[in-house]
């Protein structure tokens, strides 16, 4: 294993300022790592993102990477988990925070339009890991499957508060409608990165928001 203080000394020259601690140099090269890996990902695919290719991207050597992380599929689920974090503190969380039910729901929809236009290298990165985890990533299939349950049941949250509101239907399975959320969005985005000319992904998610609020809020005197 490579002693810190070599990854410390691979650290890529930069800008004279105040001196970084340990960790702070161990915290940036663990950040330009990630993004490395999520660029090269992104432009070549999970087999041809080797660890040495994303050391070079990144200004370390293959060593460095796995001093880091301990092997290539420490680093892409670190990856994931990153990705997935930020987009909740980033974009999810400020603009669902108070609501429920429908609003919430499609302030969800919202957040994930966001991402599509604002962050499209990223996005392409997640799901070109999401599929790889069904055939040679099976390392990611737990961490992925983990993150769909934290997203079904957090639309499961939104929807029984609405419930409990008054504004969503006393006989929805809210269980049942988090599931069919979080699919029809996956499969919108996925069709989009797909096929993007032919693929209006806007206009899906706009209807996504109509189907929910026709599903979730009560008819006008129920």
């Amino acid at each position: 294993m490579i002693a810190e203080e070599s990854v410390i000394a691979e650290e890529p020259a930069s800008r004279p300022g105040p001196r970084l601690s340990q960790a702070q140099r161990t915290a940036r090269t663990r950040s330009r790592l990630l993004r490395a890996s999520l660029d090269l990902v992104a432009e070549r695919g999970y087999e041809r993102a080797s660890l040495a290719a994303i050391g070079e991207r990144a200004g370390y050597s293959r060593g460095v990477v796995n001093h880091c992380f301990g092997s290539k599929s420490a680093l892409l689920g670190a990856l994931v988990e990153e990705m997935f974090e930020r987009w909740g503190d980033e974009s999810l969380r400020p603009v669902v925070e108070g609501r429920v039910g429908a609003d919430a729901l499609c302030a969800v929809i919202d957040s994930v339009r966001s991402q599509a236009h604002q962050a499209p290298v990223e996005l392409k990165a997640f799901y070109l890991l999401l599929f790889e985890a069904l055939g040679p990533l099976p390392e990611l299939r737990p961490r992925f499957a983990e993150l769909h349950r934290r997203m079904r049941a957090g639309a499961a949250h939104w929807i029984r508060a609405g419930v409990e509101a008054g504004v969503v239907g006393s006989d929805v399975d809210a269980e049942a409608q988090a599931g069919l959320f979080v699919g029809a969005f996956r499969g919108a985005m996925y069709q989009w990165l797909l096929d993007p000319e032919h693929v209006d992904l806007d206009r899906l998610l706009d209807e996504q928001q109509r189907s929910v609020r026709r599903v979730l809020e009560p008819a006008a005197g129920d």
